[in-house]
Formats: C-alpha cells, structure tokens, sequence
C-alpha cells in the first residue's frame, strides 16, 4: 500500500475521531432528565471530574481519552465554585462544563407550613441545604433566641435560597420576610382584634388545624375571637389533640371528655385554660393568619363538625342549637365505629 494511500487513511480516522469528540463534547445529549448537581465545600477538583465522567457515562471510549484535557481547556478547575446546579435535560458535555464555570447556581425552592414540632424545622433544613443542621442550632441559641420563637419568627411562604447559604444569611432571609409580611395594614388589622403578632400567630395554628377547607377559616377565626372577647375558653380540639400527641405519641381519631381531663394540667389545654396557649401548635399556613387578621364578624360562638365527609362546620349561636349538631355528629361517628 502506498504512502499516499496510508495517508489518507490516517487523515480519514482522525477526520472520524474529531467528529466523534466533537459530538460527544457539543452536540450530544448526555441529560435524559434535569438533573440536580451539587460542589459541596468538600468537594476536590478529582471528584468533580469523576462525579462528571460517571455523568457522562454514554461518551465513546475514545472522547474518554480527552475528557481531562476538555476540562482543563476549559479552566474548570479554576471557575468551580460550590453549590447546586440543575443540568438541563439534553445538555451536551459543554453545556454541563459551562454551567459550572458560570457559577450560577439554581435556588432551593422550599415551604414551612403546618410543622407541628418546630424542633424538625432543622431537620428540614439540613436535608434541603449543605450546612449541618447543628450549625443552624448553635447559630439561633447565639443570637439569644430560643428555639420557640422560631414558631414566631417563620412566615409559611416559598422561600428561594441557595444550597450553600450560612446559617447568618439564612436567618437574615427570614427575618427579611417576616418584616415584609408584616405590613401597615395586618399591624392595624392585629390591633383591631386586640392581639399581639404572636398572639395571631397562636391562633392561627389553631384556625389552621381545626379547618380542612380555606373557605372556612375567616369564620372558624372570627368565633374563637367571640369567645376571646366575653373570656370564654376557646375550647378548642385541636389544643387536645396537641397535647395528646405530644404527651403519648399517638393521635387522636376522636376527642373525648376523658382527654379533655387527662390534659388539664397543660397549659395547651384550652378547655381548662382562659386565653390561648404559650405557643402555636404549629407553623400556621399564610391563609389561617389572615384568616385571623381579617375575620369573618358574625355571632357564632359554638361549631361543630357536620355529620358527613365534607370536613365543613355546622356553626351556632346558642348552646342549645350546639348541642343539638354535636349529638347528631356523634351519632355519625358512632355508625361509622370512629371511637
């Protein structure tokens, strides 16, 4: 074979194999779904190269070959910054190494709403974000708070953070909100009702678990209010059920006379107790603190849950009208065995 021959042969393969990189590392598509990719602070320049070779696993053999030699032309190793980055569905090699040089991280997006244990607030956040949970403990025990006052302190919004944010910048973003939500108009709205904002949020964790529908809370508000105003205990079940939990790990299908009692000593229980509990029972949604803030005005002082599956109230304004829907609710619950 002569030696033009074996030239164009060796021009043809190499012609071959530079198409074959340039597929592999510009036009493939590597992503088959967006696919969460996160540096943490631990993370060397060896692992983001191995943990991106197992990414791109469907490379050819011989774009294997180069793949340092890519990363390095294109200076990964000084443009890596830590965080999460969501690699979009059919990205090429180049598109992922551009994404990570870009230092763009994408946002975790996360809600704090109907939490009955604030203490499982830092476990929420650990699995969400690279700091330890502890960090955030130690964080809030410094700035002189205790860990109750972060019922207060968190807005059941949709919060928008980085993965890498610092317990600092995480606890300034939250105050942030709660500053913002806060407003003239709900200042003023809390002062017509004669409550503090703790005092909303209190009663607000208790509209929040006592209504199944969002329609429901503004009136289920304004009689717990009723009865705030002429000092009548709020008697309210969900505080029972609280309690219950708390003290025997196990929850309640149906509140009786007999939990009513054994309960009595807790300052939760607010059958026993005039006002509301030292706390929330739980982190209140943004409709149940509304819902307080702008309460339906009725005359309704006593409700109770309507004899079907729709989870609505009947409500009334005498006891009588009350006890009257209370036996026909229990009826209900006796025939469907709910003890």
């Amino acid at each position: 074979m002569s030696l033009r021959i074996y030239f164009i042969l060796l021009i043809s393969i190499l012609v071959y194999l530079g198409t074959l990189i340039k597929k592999d590392y510009f036009t493939k598509n590597l992503i088959i779904q967006d696919t969460e990719f996160l540096i943490d602070k631990n993370t060397s320049y060896d692992s983001l190269k191995n943990n991106l070779h197992d990414l791109c696993s469907e490379m050819s053999w011989f774009s294997s070959l180069f793949f340092d030699s890519f990363l390095s032309q294109k200076r990964l190793e000084y443009w890596m910054m830590n965080g999460r980055y969501i690699l979009k569905k059919n990205s090429s090699l180049n598109d992922i190494v551009n994404k990570l040089r870009s230092r763009s991280q994408d946002p975790v997006k996360f809600t704090f709403n109907s939490v009955d244990d604030i203490n499982l607030i830092f476990g929420i956040l650990q699995n969400k974000f690279e700091v330890d949970s502890i960090d955030f403990v130690n964080f809030f025990k410094e700035q002189s708070f205790s860990i109750d006052d972060l019922y207060f302190l968190l807005i059941p919004n949709t919060y928008e953070m980085y993965w890498d944010i610092t317990p600092t910048d995480f606890f300034r973003r939250v105050n942030l909100e709660y500053n913002k939500f806060w407003t003239p108009e709900k200042l003023d709205a809390a002062n017509k009702i004669n409550l503090s904002k703790d005092e909303v949020f209190i009663l607000a964790s208790i509209v929040h678990k006592e209504a199944s529908h969002f329609d429901e809370m503004p009136r289920i508000a304004g009689l717990y209010l009723n009865r705030i105003k002429e000092n009548w205990p709020l008697a309210a079940d969900p505080t029972i059920s609280y309690i219950w939990k708390k003290q025997n790990g196990k929850q309640l299908k149906r509140i009786r006379n007999k939990h009513i009692k054994r309960t009595k000593d807790s300052p939760f229980n607010t059958y026993h107790n005039l006002g509301l509990p030292p706390l929330p029972i739980c982190v209140p949604s943004l409709q149940s603190i509304e819902s307080v803030l702008f309460a339906e005005d009725h005359e309704f002082f006593f409700m109770c849950a309507k004899p079907d599956r729709s989870e609505y109230h009947n409500f009334s304004k005498t006891e009588k009208e009350h006890l009257a829907n209370a036996r026909q609710f229990h009826s209900w619950l006796n025939s469907r065995k709910i003890y």
